[in-house]
């Protein structure tokens, strides 16, 4: 496969609204030449150049309203797409233009962190929730080869030393068990299946760090 040219086109600004709040943001186009496609097909993938255009627009907004509370809120918006993917290399079928592998269309996340001084030290309380669009995992965007949209929870608590050299957490990811796939393969000529991975079940971990 040949080389991939970029053009990348990208303006922005960071906006201090105040003491406590500044808001980032920006927006991009990008002009790919040859873009180098994967395109996964039976057991076996081969690397494809085809021409391919991204548009998106980032947000961030972060204020802390006292010396306690942070928050944290982002936001992306992506239109993707891939130019005259065939369904495998050699097809007679007319090629389609296709979204890229693991690109939802929307995201965002939102955070907020409350901290207060306590037993020589400072404990923190963090919560935070993100959201995704659905998104495929593979290059011919069949239905079967996709994965669900989904919201992930996850939540902390810390202690942090007054020298900060001594850290203690307890914290709980995907609070609410959500099954989010971070990778996939269609294999449904090989094996009439798909072969999928998932990022873990809700889980609790405890841990202790000190720092000398």
């Amino acid at each position: 496969y040949g080389e991939e040219v970029l053009n990348a086109y990208e303006v922005g600004f960071k906006w201090s609204v105040s003491d406590s709040t500044r808001i980032n943001a920006s927006a991009y186009f990008y002009d790919y030449k040859d873009y180098q496609a994967f395109l996964f097909v039976d057991v076996g993938g081969a690397v494809i150049n085809r021409d391919a255009e991204t548009t998106g627009i980032e947000i961030e907004v972060q204020s802390s309203p006292n010396e306690n509370l942070d928050l944290l809120l982002s936001a992306s918006l992506i239109d993707a797409e891939v130019k005259g993917v065939p369904l495998r290399v050699g097809s007679p079928l007319p090629p389609l233009n296709v979204k890229p592998n693991y690109t939802p269309e929307f995201q965002a996340t939102a955070l907020a962190r409350y901290t207060w001084p306590i037993s020589g030290g400072d404990l923190a309380i963090q919560g935070d929730v993100s959201y995704s669009d659905e998104y495929f995992y593979n290059l011919r965007n069949f239905e079967a080869d996709k994965f669900d949209s989904y919201v992930m929870v996850n939540a902390s608590m810390s202690w942090i030393s007054e020298d900060g050299t001594l850290t203690s957490t307890l914290a709980v990811r995907n609070l609410t068990d959500e099954r989010v796939g971070i990778q996939g393969f269609d294999v449904a000529n090989f094996c009439g299946c798909n072969e999928v991975s998932y990022r873990a079940p809700r889980y609790y971990s405890l841990s202790v760090k000190r720092e000398f």
